[in-house]
């Protein structure tokens, strides 16, 4: 009983610290498209920014996030094997999503906005956490393979 409970309250310390980041991601992350995304970006071009800044602080955003996420499903699964896969599956994501990003960021054109918006969104929000542990949970409960 106690173990279940230490493992629900450092799940809600977590999933309120990735909570606080999205609060507070002016703040702590301001890569100079928070702003642009608010307000301007249907009539201009990108604001005057270095990409590498950008990739750089959506990419500490991401493995922060990545961190979070995975010790939360580690808690609930707590399978050495499943850690290895995340790390890999996170990684795998995030260079994707960090080339594709780079590319949208080189080649952006005033109006084409919603690959960017969308592809960051991914990048910077724990997204990955929430379509895993579903799926995570659903593979738990489904009966052993006879041919493992």
């Amino acid at each position: 009983m106690q173990s279940k409970l230490i493992k629900y309250g450092l799940t809600m310390v977590l999933l309120l610290i990735l909570v606080a980041v999205r609060l507070f991601e002016k703040h702590l992350f301001n890569d100079g498209l928070i702003h642009f995304f608010e307000y301007e970006y249907l009539q201009s071009s990108l604001p005057n920014i270095s990409i590498s800044h950008i990739l750089l602080i959506d990419s500490v955003r991401f493995w922060f996030n990545s961190l979070l996420s995975i010790v939360i499903l580690y808690l609930f699964f707590k399978q050495t094997k499943l850690l290895r896969f995340l790390w890999i599956f996170y990684g795998v994501f995030f260079i994707i999503l960090a080339g594709i990003l780079y590319y949208i960021l080189n080649n952006y054109e005033a109006g084409n906005y919603l690959g960017l918006f969308y592809i960051r969104r991914i990048l910077i929000q724990p997204i990955i956490l929430f379509v895993l542990f579903p799926a995570l949970l659903y593979q738990k409960k489904l009966p052993k393979n006879k041919f493992e």
